[in-house]
């Protein structure tokens, strides 16, 4: 873990999967911003950690994530900002399908439970930090191929299937939310096509002016959260702000 910084006028703000590339952006980019106190938390502990940064190891199963709640609330921590970005696209047996005939259930599974129930699990851990912290703005990663308007090409059934389960559970999460702290915001979040090793098989008809640095997404993401005003309900947006359809 790196040197704490605990100075109280600094405002937390919290990346899950910080070993992500938008993660370790996000994380480097609040660490040169002296207003945030930037906290990382992904399976190991020195993933990339700099300057202000702390980081915090958790293998994401139940007893860690709890763990990891406790000495979060033992700290009484403020979260300003939260942003969840554990996902997957392809593992080292399956791919993204492109036919009913390759749809595999233990395939399925995993990436289920890791794009849909792994998010909607650290949510549920960081509920009792989020009821009480002042303003929370939370962004969970999900992506533009879990509209069920936007679908207009088909396949990639279980990443999108993954993402569309992963809107609605954090829509009810948002109402639940709602009831705990008013002034909370909570929003699934495209942060578009970012070159990074879970996009990188896939970028070969991706427009490069399109195609985003890890920098520059965290810049996007950053600006979105910093304007989500507190509606009582989950925003669906991509990484111009722009709402995507349901």
């Amino acid at each position: 873990m790196a040197a704490e910084d605990n100075n109280p006028s600094k405002q937390t703000a919290l990346v899950v999967g910080a070993g992500s590339g938008i993660g370790e952006a996000l994380l480097r980019r609040w660490s040169e911003n002296s207003g945030w106190q930037p906290l990382g938390v992904s399976r190991t502990s020195a993933a990339n950690a700099s300057g202000s940064t702390r980081h915090i190891a958790c293998d994401y199963t139940d007893a860690s994530l709890d763990s990891l709640a406790h000495q979060l609330l033992s700290e009484q921590l403020d979260l300003a900002r939260v942003v969840i970005c554990n996902g997957v696209l392809q593992g080292d047996h399956y791919a993204p399908e492109r036919a009913l005939s390759q749809l595999n259930e233990e395939a399925m599974a995993s990436v289920f439970a890791i794009n849909t129930f792994l998010p909607m699990r650290i949510l549920g851990a960081l509920m009792p930090l989020l009821k009480r912290s002042t303003a929370p703005k939370v962004a969970v990663l999900s992506a533009r191929v879990g509209s069920i308007g936007d679908n207009r090409l088909g396949g990639w059934y279980s990443y999108r299937g993954s993402k569309a389960a992963l809107n609605i559970m954090l829509r009810s999460a948002a109402f639940e939310l709602r009831r705990v702290n008013r002034q909370a915001k909570l929003m699934a979040y495209h942060p578009g096509t970012v070159d990074t090793p879970l996009s990188r098989p896939f970028q070969k008809g991706v427009d490069p002016k399109v195609l985003l640095t890890p920098e520059k997404a965290a810049e996007y993401l950053d600006k979105v959260l910093n304007n989500a005003e507190a509606d009582g309900d989950l925003s669906y947006l991509d990484w111009r702000g722009d709402t995507i359809p349901w």
